[in-house]
């Protein structure tokens, strides 16, 4: 199954996707039909005279700068267009009646706060880049993240998993939910923006806004929207995260390679989006903060940052790929480079609930390495190691890429495999104890042979069993498989030896 239909599946096994609330829906439908006049857009804003309030305040305020006081939404319309009323109407409507969940551990003023910093700056930059779409990329900036909170309304006994990874590791969203979810708030944003009509200069920008070197197209305006975002998506990480010198070297490199030197100033853009974000956050019932002492901290991290040399900035990024691959370790077994036994029980936490929720099949497999402690009398200490890494490369090369394998501990290895039932699992049991048992590790000249017994059991989605009882279930076919003489693979259904001619048989 492809990323795409993996998300399309999650999707349709959640309760209740958000949808855009009524009064965008009516904007979106009456902009997409050409014989649309003005009078219907006014009339359907009219219908909701808080909203028209609201973007009739943000036209005058000096965000736009008009002139003249605009005192009617067709006056708005004549003056300003259709895009731009249009962008506005949706971006108010859509904060103001937006599914909002009770979580207590997500702070939902803070996540709208940042989504208007990213609409902010993503119009700025959009006016020096490509004028043409600065107006759509306001709405655009502001709906970047909007998967966020589809994940908390649909999923939020999963998502809190999520924000828990987050606040631990200090990593960003996507990272988090890549981690605990196995896909990102960025994949169901592009669906979800799909599902509500909008085209696609603004799904693809959503989908590669934090990898837009990931895209692929030849529609140049998708790519410098997609860059745009990812510009926009710093100037967010730099009001959030501490390391202001970081985020102000990166936006900088990537300015550089996105070929917009010239076009704009990273310090011009920071004066602005402070000095609009403080007109803005009222308009749309945001408190604002201590904004001055961010302000103060932007101009002393800027200053450093004019005394760096390019080198310096490039290590400024190395370091923070080394946190990120120092928090990778902390996941990871040292000697093996496989999950360890703490990500191996969240990681099965987290499918057994995705199992019992939308009713798939899920199956486990332990395994361990047959008188392993032969290997360390015989050969020593630093030949059990070395045996140890070959032995885990050729269970990984071995598995599908869906699964997932774990040192659970010492010489014993779990396997998570999403979607399969015993049958299948059986197969892959038995695929790794054949590719082991024909094995042969080189060492120091001495050639090292082992072989493994493999106990498999099967989540069953229609009983209410936890992680704990699955994994007692797998531990005693493990029993099973070594009481019968090892280098085995069995079931737990049986605790018995299952020929592989007859999985295939049962498989057909």
């Amino acid at each position: 199954m492809n990323q795409i239909n993996k998300i399309e599946e999650i999707l349709r096994g959640l309760d209740k996707l958000p949808t855009l609330p009524g009064i965008a829906m009516k904007i979106l439908e009456l902009v997409r039909d050409e014989d649309t006049n003005l009078k219907e857009i006014a009339d359907v804003l009219s219908t909701d005279p808080p909203l028209s309030a609201q973007v009739l305040k943000l036209i005058n305020s000096p965000f736009y700068g008009v002139r003249k006081q605009v005192t009617s939404v067709p006056h708005a319309v004549n003056l300003l267009g259709l895009n731009t009323v249009k962008n506005l109407a949706l971006s108010f409507s859509l904060l103001r009646d937006f599914p909002k969940g009770n979580k207590e551990d997500f702070d939902y003023t803070s996540f709208w706060k940042q989504s208007l910093i990213g609409a902010v700056s993503s119009k700025l930059i959009a006016e020096k880049v490509i004028p043409s779409f600065s107006e759509d990329a306001f709405f655009l900036g502001l709906i970047h993240n909007i998967g966020i909170l589809a994940l908390i309304q649909c999923m939020p006994q999963q998502y809190s998993l999520v924000l828990k990874e987050k606040d631990r590791t200090l990593c960003s969203y996507h990272e988090a939910e890549n981690q605990i979810l196995g896909f990102n708030h960025m994949e169901i944003g592009e669906y979800l923006i799909r599902t509500w009509g909008l085209p696609e200069t603004f799904c693809i920008p959503v989908l590669y806004h934090h990898n837009p070197q990931g895209l692929k197209t030849k529609n140049s305006k998708i790519e410098l929207l997609t860059r745009v975002l990812n510009l926009s998506s710093l100037f967010i990480d730099l009001n959030t995260f501490a390391d202001k010198k970081l985020y102000l070297a990166m936006l900088k490199l990537n300015i550089k390679e996105y070929g917009f030197t010239g076009k704009f100033q990273t310090d011009e853009i920071i004066k602005q989006l402070h000095e609009h974000t403080l007109e803005i956050f009222p308009l749309f019932d945001i408190k604002i903060g201590e904004e001055k002492a961010y302000l103060e901290m932007i101009g002393a991290a800027r200053e450093e940052l004019i005394n760096l040399s390019t080198d310096f900035m490039h290590k400024l990024l190395e370091q923070k790929r080394l946190i990120e691959s120092l928090r990778e370790e902390t996941i990871r077994d040292g000697l093996t480079n496989l999950f360890n036994y703490q990500r191996f029980q969240e990681s099965l936490e987290k499918e057994v609930y995705r199992a019992k929720r939308y009713n798939l099949q899920l199956s486990v497999i332990l395994a361990d390495i047959d008188h392993f402690k032969a290997v360390n009398d015989n050969y020593g200490h630093l030949a059990g190691d070395y045996s140890l890494k070959k032995i885990a490369e050729c269970l990984k090369d071995s598995l599908r890429e869906s699964d997932s394998a774990a040192r659970y501990g010492g010489e014993e290895f779990a396997f998570i495999l999403p979607e399969t039932g015993l049958d299948g699992a059986f197969i892959v049991a038995e695929r790794l104890r054949k590719d082991i048992d024909s094995m042969s590790i080189d060492y120091e000249g001495e050639k090292i042979s082992t072989t493994m017994s493999f106990g498999i059991a099967s989540f069953d989605p229609s009983k209410d069993i936890s992680k704990t009882d699955l994994i007692k279930k797998v531990d005693h076919a493990l029993y099973q498989a070594k009481k019968a003489g090892r280098n085995k693979c069995c079931l737990f259904d049986t605790g018995l030896e299952k020929s592989l001619k007859k999985v295939l048989v049962t498989a057909n």
